[in-house]
């Protein structure tokens, strides 16, 4: 009877330190999970979020490799629709897809893409990236129905199609025959840098938005702007006028030269001075008057073109101080009037020239030559040391050059307005996996861009005109 009562008691004991092993176990195995959980959500993480979301609508979902993007280097980015028969295909970080999902989404995608289906891309960086997004055909043109109602409407299509990033995130979608504006798509960093996910996204609808997905994402109301106050005093007019020329010299100006006049009694007034042909900077500088009770002092104004008032820059600034930037092809008269003096004080105009660059062409007009110098100057390329090697010439809309380029050298080209009116151009390279580009800006007539070849032997360059009957020259130099 003992023998059996130890039995007993043996097996108790056995079973209760089964079951604190067990219990231990599963302690121990929730705890390595809670261990091994990230604290908060990275930028993996929330792309196979949306590819998930995307992939249980019924979506056929691809993710891209993960790319990094500098600051100043456009990056195309070639988009294809994700392969039929599969509900999700995984990208560099392993996507997996939702088995319920692949069978209806499979089933829909074995037949191809249908003539109303949309395609999706998302672009998803650290939320304090700025980035924007444009999309453009194979071909890399616009529709000329669409170019033409961009511009009856007075917009540049450029603009309108470029997307900008909310905190981090931005998408574009395009369903019908519309997705072939889809086929590459170019990002630009406003931001020092960023890295990006890239998720693709084929269905029958437009799927859920990132704002529904990504809610931490959603940026709230922006607060308003706050009183400057009262605006800062210039200070002394002789200091300003000295601190201009010795900025203008550091900057390479070997010769500076003062003007100045009294303005009226409301402040106004007009310079009007012969230049020589070359770079100029006008520095506008009024006096401050003694007097405790005075008008504040705000110059704005604007050099043009004496006979032909061709516009060659303006100041509209909240500065007290005007500046102006231009470069003439050839020796001439520029009229700079000028609004926003405290009074009936002196007004100094400080010129401070730099001659023409050597090698930049004059037999494409006084007016290219000039723009040339331009984009030069803006853009703080050394003068080139040869002739180019090679140059175009162009009307309004896209036009691709291609350019025989040597391995291992820098070049720098620049497309410049010769006649006509302009409202939008800008010139873009695609060297191998690599592009760059830059704007003229608004009212400007210049733009230039420089790149290096590594292995390369040939570069494409792009010019994009808008305006009124715009003509343009491209010149390509070769840099040391």
């Amino acid at each position: 009877m003992a023998a059996a009562r130890g039995l007993v008691e043996r097996g108790r004991r056995a079973a209760v330190g089964a079951a604190r092993g067990a219990a231990l176990a599963g302690l121990t195995a929730l705890a390595g999970l809670t261990a091994g959980a990230p604290a908060r959500a990275d930028l993996s993480d929330d792309a196979a979020r949306v590819a998930r979301m995307w992939t249980l609508s019924g979506a056929r979902v691809a993710r891209l490799p993960p790319i990094f993007v500098e600051h100043g280097r456009l990056r195309v980015l070639a988009i294809d629709p994700p392969p039929a028969g599969a509900a999700a295909v995984a990208g560099a970080s392993g996507v997996a897809s939702a088995s319920g999902a692949a069978g209806a989404s499979g089933a829909a995608g074995a037949a191809g893409p249908k003539a109303e289906e949309c395609l999706t891309v998302a672009f998803l960086a650290p939320r304090i990236v700025d980035f924007t997004l444009e999309p453009e055909s194979s071909s890399g043109e616009l529709s000329a129905l669409a170019g033409l109602v961009h511009r009856l409407r007075g917009q540049d299509p450029e603009d309108e199609r470029r997307i900008h990033s909310v905190a981090g995130a931005a998408a574009i979608v395009r369903c019908g025959d519309a997705r072939e504006t889809l086929g590459r798509v170019a990002l630009e960093v406003l931001s020092p840098r960023g890295a990006f996910e890239v998720v693709v996204a084929a269905s029958s609808g437009p799927p859920e938005r990132l704002e529904a997905i990504l809610p931490e994402r959603v940026s709230g109301p922006v607060a308003p702007r706050g009183d400057p106050g009262r605006p800062a005093e210039p200070g002394p007019l002789d200091a300003r006028v000295a601190r201009a020329a010795r900025r203008a010299r550091a900057e390479g100006a070997p010769r500076v030269a003062p003007l100045d006049m009294r303005a009226s009694t409301v402040g106004t007034g007009q310079f009007s001075v012969k230049l020589p042909e070359g770079c100029h900077r006008l520095d506008l500088m009024a006096e401050v008057p003694s007097a405790t009770v005075r008008r504040a002092t705000d110059l704005d104004a604007e050099a043009r073109e004496a006979g032909t008032g061709r516009l060659l820059d303006r100041d509209r600034s909240d500065a007290p101080d005007a500046r102006l930037d231009f470069c003439l092809g050839e020796p001439g008269v520029v009229e700079v009037p000028f609004l926003g003096a405290a009074g009936p004080v002196k007004v100094v105009l400080s010129d401070a020239q730099w001659p023409m660059p050597p090698h930049v062409p004059g037999y494409f007009g006084a007016r290219a030559r000039g723009n040339l110098a331009a984009a030069l100057k803006r853009r703080h390329a050394p003068a080139p040391r040869a002739q180019a090697t090679a140059e175009a010439v162009g009307a309004q809309g896209d036009t691709l050059v291609p350019v025989q380029v040597e391995p291992g050298r820098c070049y720098f080209a620049a497309a410049a307005l010769a006649r006509g009116e302009m409202r939008a151009l800008r010139i873009s390279v695609e060297l191998g996996d690599r592009a760059a580009r830059d704007d003229a800006g608004e009212g400007g007539e210049g733009a230039g861009v420089a790149f290096c070849s590594e292995i390369e032997e040939s570069a494409a360059l792009r010019v994009s005109a808008r305006g009124g009957s715009p003509v343009w020259v491209l010149s390509v130099w070769p840099m040391d």
